[in-house]
């Protein structure tokens, strides 16, 4: 059994059922293959997960008992021998499709001009003229042996226009083809989509795509990846104390990114929420001290004051009493290094919201679907070996 998102039911069935790993471990070895072929990182995490297992084999639960005896003995390898064979394979296709588009337009060009030629020569041109013409072109060909000077420029021209227009065409899809080559050579995406999702943010050719049920990211109308518009299959978890939230998707970690939480009076409280709405370019409601007195302001999207950035991912409490004014959203864009300000001196942290960058927003508010459930803890429930209590929940 391998925790999902599909409802609080299964997610505390799940939990109690792990006496010794936590969830995000538990998901991260349960669908692994004990034979299979990894990136460093994955490879080192399900070590981990298994020297841990080893460690306290009379404390595990019905899943563990299940995941340590698939995976005691198993034997990761790295990727170094697949990427060396997409390298090449990657290589070998574009030399090929290089070569192949040169020839057919070379081959079209010459086409033409002979066919071109024979009309002139045959239709238009009269005797005496075609004398003058075989005159020259025999001359042309006694001098050099071949063909004259002047059809051999012209070939150089075509050559050299040909190679110009596919350099142009290289340096436009330069971007999608490295994006592509990074997770061509990776059978895990994390780290790689992360990379696609920030550069290509913002780029008039990326676009995210509905298809019924599903919602697709696009570069230059090539797909690079897609998921299902299903909240049963969505899981974000927050970890205050690392400054991260990871993402899932049918029971696998999407990515993990950077994220500001609640400064010191202003914590983000800990516990179950779920993602209740979406709104793009919204409106900020900052709360101010005027004249001993809180006000609340509207500061609509694009005002210099507007710090939330382009997307608000409202989040509902679930065991609060009374509704509450949390939600997933960035900083304010026009100031460039205000992430990094916020989340490596907690002092300037947030008011209580999860803030993370813009592209990861822009990724999280187009593909993860509302009703997707979300927990915020203060730090990793197991850490070297030993179990971390869980901090009370903090008052909305």
């Amino acid at each position: 059994m391998v925790l999902s998102s599909t409802g609080g039911g299964n997610y505390m069935q799940t939990e109690k059922q792990l006496r010794v790993l936590n969830i995000s471990d538990y998901n991260l070895i349960a669908n692994k293959d004990p034979k299979g072929s990894y990136d460093r990182k994955t490879r080192e995490n399900l070590y981990r997960i298994i020297r841990f297992l080893a460690e306290f084999p009379q404390e595990h639960g019905p899943l563990e008992t299940r995941v340590f005896h698939k995976f005691h003995n198993a034997q990761f390898t790295a990727l170094d021998k697949k990427d060396k064979e997409v390298r090449i394979a990657l290589a070998r296709y574009r030399l090929n499709s290089g070569i192949k588009r040169v020839i057919k337009w070379t081959a079209t060009y010459v086409s033409l001009t002979l066919l071109i030629s024979v009309g002139i020569y045959q239709i238009i041109l009269d005797t005496k003229s075609r004398q003058s013409v075989d005159v020259v072109l025999y001359s042309g060909l006694n001098r050099i042996g071949l063909v004259s000077a002047d059809q051999l420029v012209e070939i150089r021209q075509d050559l050299d226009q040909t190679a110009s227009e596919l350099k142009r065409f290289q340096k436009d899809n330069q971007e999608l083809s490295q994006a592509l080559d990074q997770i061509a050579l990776n059978n895990r995406v994390t780290e790689n989509l992360k990379y696609v999702v920030r550069h290509i943010y913002n780029n008039p050719r990326a676009r995210y795509v509905k298809f019924g049920n599903e919602t697709a990211l696009l570069f230059n109308d090539r797909e690079i990846v897609r998921y299902r518009s299903d909240p049963n299959l969505w899981y974000l978890l927050g970890v205050i104390d690392s400054g991260v939230i990871r993402v899932y998707y049918n029971d696998e970690e999407v990515f993990e990114i950077e994220a500001i939480f609640g400064r010191t009076g202003e914590e983000t409280p800990i516990g179950e929420y779920q993602i209740v709405n979406k709104v793009h370019k919204p409106t900020w409601y900052k709360k101010e001290r005027v004249n001993d007195r809180v006000r609340v302001r509207a500061i609509p999207f694009g005002d210099p004051d507007h710090e939330i950035g382009t997307w608000w991912m409202g989040l509902k409490k679930l065991d609060a009493l009374k509704p509450t004014s949390y939600g997933l959203h960035g900083v304010n864009a026009n100031k460039v290094n205000e992430f990094y300000k916020k989340n490596f001196d907690w002092r300037n942290g947030s008011a209580g919201c999860p803030n993370i960058q813009a592209w990861y927003l822009e990724f999280l508010a187009r593909m993860v679907p509302k009703n997707t459930r979300v927990t915020i803890v203060q730090q990793d429930k197991w850490k070297k070996g030993l179990a971390i209590a869980s901090a009370s929940p903090s008052s909305a």
